[in-house]
Order: structure tokens, then C-alpha cells, then sequence
């Protein structure tokens, strides 16, 4: 049996990570590459300081951002 791949790691993280959309503030929960690697990109309706939820600066291994988007 071949070994998973980083690529599925990330999407493993990501989907378990789909829980946050039930915070107030969380719109949308997805992944980016940057220069440093695979990172899980948490998309937010608010100030992401005001989310009061429990959401890690990492999650299963992969860093956690947050970027504020405008409602349309």
C-alpha cells in the first residue's frame, strides 16, 4: 500500500476543519499553498479578531490563516 500524500493530508485537514463553518464569522474553510508549504485559509465575514471561536493557530499539522472577505 502506497503511503498517503501531502496533498491528500491537507485535504484530510481541510475537511475536518469544514466543523468551523459553524462558528458565527466563519464563512468559508479552504486550503492555499504558500512559500512555506500547504496552509488551511479560514475566510471570515467579520474582524477575525472578534471570532471568539476555538480555532487553532495549526491544525493537524498545517498553519492556520485567517483573511476577512466583504459580504456581496
Amino acid at each position: 500500500m502506497l503511503a498517503p500524500s501531502f496533498d491528500s493530508d491537507i485535504q484530510s485537514a481541510v475537511a475536518a476543519a469544514q466543523a468551523w463553518l459553524a462558528y458565527e464569522g466563519v464563512a468559508h474553510v479552504s486550503s492555499s499553498r504558500t512559500s512555506t508549504g500547504d496552509t488551511i485559509v479560514v475566510l471570515t465575514t467579520c474582524n477575525p479578531a472578534a471570532i471568539t471561536a476555538p480555532i487553532p493557530s495549526t491544525f493537524q499539522g498545517f498553519s492556520v490563516i485567517f483573511c476577512q472577505t466583504s459580504a456581496n
